[in-house]
């Protein structure tokens, strides 16, 4: 698992919605990773429940985002 988080400081929110899609697709492919390791009681192969759609986790990501670049306010 790579531990080390990339900045969320972006130039503007086009730059901020990339940044958001990679970082959801890495968390997804972990959460998978995590899922597939997951022991099931008696061997039986209960079915784990749904995860969030990767378009969910990317918009709360871009939201964190955005409010770490304080909405990419002009300084003029």
């Amino acid at each position: 698992m790579k531990d080390q988080l990339p900045s969320l400081i972006t130039t503007d929110a086009q730059a901020g919605l990339r940044l958001a899609g990679r970082l959801a697709d890495s968390l997804v492919a972990q959460i998978e990773e995590a899922n597939a390791q997951v022991e099931r009681p008696g061997g039986m192969n209960y079915l784990l429940p749904a995860g969030a759609p990767k378009e969910i986790i990317a918009s709360i990501l871009f939201y964190a985002i955005a409010a770490a670049n304080r909405g990419w306010a002009s300084n003029t």
